[in-house]
């Protein structure tokens, strides 16, 4: 798959914004939108590439989240893989790259992999099981990471 540009991110943009634009979700003891759930994370990625996990606000880390199937056809899940371009986007740009090819299969695998790291976020907040914070959006080294986990918690 040749991503080009910005082109994708904002088609899935435009997208999430029509099909997502009067859904709720409460944050907080107040109700944000899911639109500016989104443009916040937006903004949090573009300011915080180099964040790892635990810095990350759990409810935007909720609103990345996908439960169950991560096909990037079912409409339930554009959110999330808007979310995931954008933040892919901006970690190849920092990189001063600015057009790369992924196969769609290795794009479902990084961002399915990025699906584990965020899982593993929650289980390190809600749990008494302690995994070593890793940085959420270093998209070359995220399977290492996982390994490295993996590793520690055996």
């Amino acid at each position: 798959m040749h991503l080009c540009k910005y082109v994708w991110l904002s088609l899935c943009i435009n997208v999430f914004a029509q099909v997502y634009k009067y859904t709720k979700i409460i944050k907080q003891d107040s109700i944000m939108n899911e639109e500016t759930l989104f443009e916040e994370s937006l903004t949090f990625i573009k300011s915080n590439l180099d964040a790892t996990f635990d810095v990350v606000p759990g409810y935007l880390r909720e609103f990345w989240m996908i439960e169950g199937d991560s096909d990037p056809n079912d409409p339930s899940t554009i959110k999330q893989w808007s979310v995931f371009m954008y933040a892919l986007l901006e970690y190849k740009k920092s990189k001063n790259i600015t057009e790369f090819r992924l196969a769609q299969g290795e794009l479902y695998e990084l961002f399915n992999t990025w699906q584990v790291i965020l899982s593993l976020a929650e289980i390190n907040e809600k749990t008494d099981i302690s995994i070593k914070p890793v940085k959420l959006f270093d998209f070359d080294h995220l399977a290492t990471e996982i390994e490295v986990i993996v590793k520690d918690l055996e």
